[in-house]
């Protein structure tokens, strides 16, 4: 990415649009995209990090990371005019803005003064208080699409507190997919104080196996932004069991000198051996095939850190060889922890659900249960989406669909070892939740509209309205059928229909219910109370249209999808 993609008019042309729906402004639309491709969340944790209103106390974001115990305050600017740069002003500006986090109680002042109701709810869901107080430490964030002046510089380098994304900046962390992997230029590693194996193939591939100091390597490029691990077979997973383990390792230092008898090392892939000598071996345009979370913990606590923590490092030169550096990842990572799903991939269930989509005349389905499954040609349903219909349209269960990782774990079996879930029961709620798009265009709040949560439990909704008739519980049985009379799509342009109804009278609800407070969509959407409550106000609305005449009968609705 160039700087100029960043410009006001190539910004809200070339990459905002996806944002509109989720942001009323432009740089409300340029923060979220900030978070998911340089802070790497996805577009449920943006929208929960972001609190940009009037009254916002200058705070636009508020993001924690438990497992570096830091608490990031955000502030996003975007420039409109070409020729703008990002001075010391509002740097200044923001650093009084931090100070409002400074302690607890400074926090219950915003909490007890005039600040947005959205500012205050994420301080209270987040519990950032009561995180500040257990010694949580707090770092300001300042984005732009505008480049760093002389004066922002001189004046960021009195702030340790205070991290700036520039246009610059941010041009150099953010991942190109079409770009090519690895990190370009050189890196020097130094071996003046380790033994250093030095091996050639047969086929004149140079390899150098070495112990190095863990700070050294902290100093390669594109670890914070990913672009080291670009042929990774995953990045950096979060706060798992893994990464807490190696953060608590790192942490202890008197075990630092037993780290290379626990840790398996990481490979570096490079391009060439640029030279070597005795004390120091260069290396250029290089990428991590396996090590990210390593180097990721080792960053998070980089300031445990001695010269006694040494890690195996494996140097291979590949000099473009694609095929040999595609084995190198895979076996190099083959005895890594893998995910849920990938243990569930051979699992009876998923594979009896697989040949049954892909039996159906319908679409031309498949049903993905393998990461990196190749089904061209093919409409892919991921097993992972499959289940989050399931847990909302089936199970009635909207609030858990946030906690993605638990389909193929802990909640496999409630999931999908079911008899009556079947591979068109898949295609069905998976075209179920695809149906809502237009209703979701129809909230008074867009935001509300178009949070992630919300598709699952409008479709909950819609779904429980249908069921609380007999004909209509019939209809859920009844998806095979469906779609072997060619009725599936008209059900679905029925659910369709009946979702923006829905829509009608949760909008009226909400408005009733908060009176001219903010509707704290993000923490109701995760509670079952809510979700429940709101659920039979919203059937019994639709029963009373009923009986004005102002809505038909489920009965009738149904009546077409039974014959």
């Amino acid at each position: 990415m160039k700087t100029n993609s960043l410009l006001y008019a190539n910004l809200t042309k070339d990459i905002l649009p996806p944002y509109t729906k989720r942001a009323p402004t432009v740089s409300a639309q340029f923060l979220r995209w900030f978070l998911e491709n340089i802070f790497r969340q996805d577009e449920q944790e943006a929208d929960d990090a972001c609190v940009d209103n009037k009254q916002d106390k200058g705070v636009d974001g508020i993001l924690v990371n438990n497992v570096i115990e830091t608490i990031f305050i955000i502030q996003c600017k975007v420039q409109q005019k070409e020729k703008a740069t990002l001075g010391d002003t509002d740097l200044k500006e923001f650093r009084g803005t931090l100070e409002q986090f400074s302690t607890p109680e400074s926090i219950q002042v915003i909490l007890d003064g005039a600040a947005n109701a959205e500012l205050k709810n994420a301080i209270l869901r987040d519990g950032i208080k009561e995180k500040i107080k257990s010694g949580y430490l707090v770092e300001g964030v300042f984005c732009s699409n505008v480049v760093l002046n002389q004066d922002g510089n001189d004046y960021l380098k009195t702030c340790p507190d205070l991290s700036v994304y520039d246009a610059s900046r941010i041009c150099e962390e953010y991942i190109d997919i079409s770009a090519t992997s690895g990190v370009p230029g050189n890196f020097t590693f130094d071996v003046s104080d380790t033994e250093v194996i030095r091996y050639l193939t047969s086929d004149g591939v140079k390899a150098r196996i070495f112990l190095a100091n863990a700070l050294q390597l902290l100093h390669m490029q594109g670890i914070s932004d990913a672009t080291l691990f670009s042929q990774n077979v995953r990045y950096s997973l979060g706060n798992t069991k893994v990464n807490k383990s190696l953060t608590a390792s790192i942490k202890n230092k008197s075990e630092h000198k037993n780290f290379p008898l626990y840790h398996n090392g990481i490979t570096v892939l490079c391009n060439s051996i640029d030279s070597e000598d005795d004390d120091r071996i260069s290396i250029e345009n290089y990428m991590v095939v396996n090590g990210a979370q390593s180097l990721t913990s080792l960053m998070n606590a980089k300031s445990s850190i001695t010269q006694d923590l040494k890690i195996l490092v494996r140097v291979v030169e590949l000099g473009g060889n694609g095929e040999l550096s595609s084995k190198i990842t895979q076996n190099s990572n083959n005895q890594n922890a893998i995910k849920a799903r990938d243990l569930k991939s051979n699992n009876p269930v998923q594979m009896r659900l697989k040949k049954e989509v892909e039996l159906l005349n319908y679409k031309n389905f498949a049903f993905e249960v393998k990461r990196g499954e190749t089904n061209a040609g093919k409409i892919a349903i991921s097993n992972e989406d499959a289940g989050l219909a399931l847990l909302a349209i089936d199970l009635g269960e909207p609030w858990s669909c946030h906690q993605k990782y638990k389909v193929m774990d802990d909640s496999h079996s409630k999931i999908f070892g079911r008899s009556d879930v079947s591979g068109a029961k898949i295609v069905a709620v998976r075209q179920m939740i695809q149906s809502l798009d237009s209703a979701l265009d129809e909230f008074d709040d867009g935001l509300f509209g178009h949070y992630t949560l919300t598709r699952y439990f409008l479709a909950y909704a819609v779904s429980e309205i249908i069921k609380s008739d007999p004909d209509g519980r019939q209809v859920f049985s009844s998806f095979k059928k469906l779609i072997a009379t060619d009725n599936l799509d008209a059900f679905l342009k029925t659910f369709s229909d009946l979702a923006s109804t829905t829509v009608d009278d949760l909008n009226a609800e909400v408005a009733e219910s908060v009176g001219d407070g903010l509707f704290d969509y993000k923490r109701e959407l995760k509670s079952p109370k809510w979700c429940r409550a709101m659920c039979e106000k919203l059937k019994a609305a639709y029963s009373k249209d009923v009986k004005r005449k102002k809505a038909t009968p489920i009965a009738q609705l149904t009546a077409p999808f039974l014959v």
